[in-house]
Order: C-alpha cells, then structure tokens, then sequence
C-alpha cells in the first residue's frame, strides 16, 4: 500500500518551531504517511498580529508553490499554525485536502455536544479565533478563550489558569493551541482538570483519514485572471498554470 505524502507547512519562519511539527507529525502519523516539513519563506518568527496573519497568508501560499515546483505532488497539506492563515486561499488553488490547525481542533471539540473553550498565548489571538470559529458556523458553541499568560508557560502555572478559566466559563473540555506550545503541551495538559483537545495531533490524523477519503484531484483553474505582479516565481507559475498537486 502507497502511504499518502502530506506536506507540512509551518506560517512562521522559525526553523524551530517546524522542527517541533515535524517531530510531532512524525510521532503520530510517520508510519502512515510519508511527511514533508517546510518553513515560510518570509515573514514573522512567532505569528502574533494581524499583520504577521495577513503576511503569513501569502508566505504560506508561496511556500506551497515552492514545495510544489517542478511537478512535485503530495495528497494532502496541513498548515501547521493554530490560526489558520492562507489555508482558504490553497483550497482555491489546490485539489488536495488543506487542514490547518484550528480548523482541526474546533471540528474536534464541537464533535461533543455542548460548549467548548479554547486557550492559547497573545492576545491578538482573542478575536481572530472567535472570528474563525464564526466563519465555520461554531461561533455559539465557543464560550471563550482563555489567554494563557506570555510568562506563565510552565505547566505548573499554565494549568490550574487554564482550568479555572474553564470552570468560570462552564466547560468541560478545552482547545489548547498553539505551535510554541507544542513541546510543552503534554504537560500542561497533564495539570488541567478538564479534557484537553490538542488541535495539532487531531488535525494530523484528520489529513490521514482526509487522504483515504479524497476522490481523485481535478485539474484546478487559475484562482483569477488577475495579472499579478511582484509575486515569486513559482508563486506565479502556480497562479498562471495551477496543475494537481
């Protein structure tokens, strides 16, 4: 049996934090699949604004052109940042399932009846998650985001915050997100006295089942006819001549 390529694609520049999705993904799904983790091209080291979401949208769809150059396919791809950016914009111009993050983890957490609460570092955060959750239909099931305090990412200390911002809110279960976090995710979850959903583990086994399940890729039009200017090269081959990938 073939294993399915997924393509990995960290919104950061950070080298690190890919590395931390790739060993992920490696642990939970490399004996499934076969996996390939790239890095923006440009853009912020730590995702943190609107601006460096708005950036990273483009980078990442930049990025997924170069992965792609010169005939390169893969069967899935997974924007590996919990927020999503450019994850739209490559379900127009690919064939293949896209997944982010998110995405992965709302559709988790509203898989359970009742309302659901998410946590996660900086406050911008606050707005475009509950943005996103209204945009995919789960606005009222959202109760809140719990901010997880810049200096308190110990576990110790991330924990009982986390679990008493959950119990104010009346939940039962909690959306723990993030790319930084993720080395660290286990034991923070190990101090919350509710369930924790990890939205990375759930949308990479998402892409797997995404895989078994996807008809066979369609030649795709260009996204517009727009003339576009100023893009890379392989972004704008992409753009100009979209092929299966």
């Amino acid at each position: 049996m073939v294993k399915p390529h997924i393509l990995l694609i960290n919104p950061n520049t950070s080298a690190e934090i890919t590395e931390a999705i790739r060993q992920l993904a490696l642990a939970e799904i490399g004996d499934q699949a076969v996996l390939t983790a790239v890095t923006a091209p440009f853009g912020a080291r730590y995702i943190a604004t609107r601006t460096a979401v708005t950036i990273a949208a483009h980078a990442v769809v930049d990025a997924y052109a170069q992965a792609t150059a010169e005939g390169r396919q893969y069967d899935a791809v997974v924007v590996a940042c919990f927020g999503d950016p450019g994850v739209d914009a490559l379900k127009e111009i690919t064939a293949v399932p896209v997944l982010g993050f998110a995405d992965g983890g709302l559709i988790a957490a509203a898989a359970e009846p009742g309302s659901f609460a998410i946590a996660t570092i900086g406050e911008p955060w606050r707005d475009m998650l509950v943005e996103l959750a209204l945009r995919r239909g789960l606005a009222d099931r959202l109760a809140g985001v719990i901010l997880i305090d810049e200096n308190g990412r110990l576990p110790e200390i991330a924990g009982p915050q986390i679990t008493a911002a959950a119990k104010t809110l009346g939940v039962s279960r909690v959306i723990v997100g993030g790319t930084g976090l993720i080395p660290i995710l286990d034991a923070i979850a190990d101090q919350i006295g509710v369930t924790v959903i990890d939205p990375h583990r759930s949308t990479l086994h998402d892409a797997i089942r995404a895989t078994a399940g996807a008809p066979e890729a369609e030649q795709r039009k260009p996204a517009s006819n727009s003339h576009f200017a100023g893009l890379s090269p392989a972004l704008l081959g992409l753009l100009q001549n979209p092929r299966i990938a």
